[in-house]
């Protein structure tokens, strides 16, 4: 009898290992299984700090660099920001070549024209006189009337108000070109655009 009892319960003990051991196997078969069907993401560290630094990365705007003109002793402004004068013409002269650019009928006592260079680009300033600061004004609506559809030297009129002043801006002759009424003076710039924001900044406290 004795030998029949501790044979079942060595029975029942191989019986629980068994189980414990089966249960073992599933347990681990199953983790293996669901790594496979659901693998955990891998992490590129150096990949992801490249994306954010690119995307959190500001847009380069330009800055215009303001250089205020200095004058000579005609009144002439010697550099518009990256360009120096080089030559200049005063008095009748220039009145006359003022008003082959823009027909007659501009009542002016006096002015100038300035050219300057920077490297391989020019830029031109006229800048003419009048009686009084509203026939200035009056002179650059004039000058802005003309130029219409059928003008084959000045095109894309526009006007800008900068402040409380009134400007105009046209294209022609392969550069832009902007004009505006300041005090008794009528300012004409003929300049490539790139150079336009500087210049135009040199030349506002320049000319009055």
């Amino acid at each position: 009898m004795v030998g029949a009892s501790g044979r079942a319960s060595w029975t029942s003990k191989k019986f629980i290992i068994t189980v414990l051991f089966a249960s073992a196997l599933f347990v681990g078969a199953y983790l293996a299984w669901s790594t496979w069907i659901s693998p955990r993401p891998t992490v590129n560290e150096t990949s992801t700090t490249t994306t954010q630094s690119v995307s959190t990365a500001p847009a380069m705007t330009p800055n215009p660099t303001i250089i205020p003109a200095q004058v000579n002793k005609d009144g002439i402004p010697e550099k518009l920001a990256v360009f120096a004068l080089t030559n200049s013409v005063l008095g009748k002269d220039a009145l006359a070549e003022f008003e082959k650019l823009h027909g007659q009928g501009f009542d002016l006592v006096g002015g100038y024209r300035a050219d300057y260079v920077s490297g391989d680009k020019s830029a031109t300033l006229w800048v003419g006189q009048a009686k009084d600061a509203a026939s200035a004004e009056q002179m650059t609506k004039t000058m802005a009337g003309k130029i219409g559809a059928d003008n084959r030297m000045f095109t894309d009129l526009q006007e800008l108000e900068i402040g409380s002043r009134r400007m105009y801006s046209v294209n022609g002759q392969g550069q832009q070109h902007f004009f505006y009424a300041t005090g008794d003076k009528v300012v004409w710039l003929a300049i490539d655009s790139a150079y336009a924001p500087d210049a135009l900044h040199s030349l506002w406290g320049a000319v009055k």
